[in-house]
């Protein structure tokens, strides 16, 4: 049985069909990258895995279990999930830490492999680059430390140099399931599996 299990979802808008009867399945550890034309479905499959948005058939399972209305919130304590636009929600790192119930200090590590100095948690989005932004915020979805990381385009503000610090940290914790939406060549080479949607 793989980690997670996508089994003959479907999912439409009105008269448009966003997927029907796909099938995914990761094992523990893997490192996925979806992939799609603009409408195709990406966004909206991560909505589903995080079960804030529901198919129209078919099933997710995580480690067993059948995401569902009884599961949710056992399921979403396994998740740490880096919505995009997030941002504009957030005043500043500290704020975020806040609501997630995350120690700052236990993230500093983080940071700094990303190439940040700690002081941007205090300092306000408003005052950071989109590429410090996006790295701050994986750095805090990453004190989690949860067993599955779901990201939606983690680099698509970010340079050469910013994309390849977070690959090595990223790809450096081996037990961490990791489940993105991507355009970025690099991230895909890097990644396990790559699924086309």
């Amino acid at each position: 049985m793989a980690f997670v299990e996508i089994n003959n979802l479907s999912k439409s808008f009105g008269n448009n069909k966003v997927f029907t009867d796909l099938n995914i399945f990761i094992e523990k550890g893997q490192k996925v990258a979806i992939k799609g034309e603009s409408g195709k479905g990406k966004t909206t499959l991560l909505r589903m895995l995080t079960g804030i948005s529901n198919p129209d058939s078919g099933t997710i399972s995580f480690d067993g279990k059948v995401l569902g209305d009884d599961t949710v919130k056992g399921i979403r304590s396994l998740i740490g999930y880096l919505p995009q636009g997030i941002d504009l929600l957030i005043d500043n790192g500290n704020q975020l830490c806040n609501l997630l119930e995350i120690e700052p200090m236990s993230i500093y590590n983080y940071i700094e492999a990303l190439g940040l100095n700690k002081k941007k948690l205090a300092q306000p989005v408003s005052e950071l680059s989109g590429g410090e932004t996006q790295r701050l915020f994986t750095a805090i979805i990453l004190g989690l430390k949860r067993p599955i990381l779901i990201l939606d385009e983690p680099t698509s503000a970010l340079d050469a140099n910013s994309i390849l610090k977070l690959i090595n940290l990223i790809w450096s914790m081996h037990e961490l399931t990791v489940i993105s939406t991507t355009h970025n060549q690099t991230w895909e080479k890097h990644c396990d599996k790559i699924i086309e949607l």
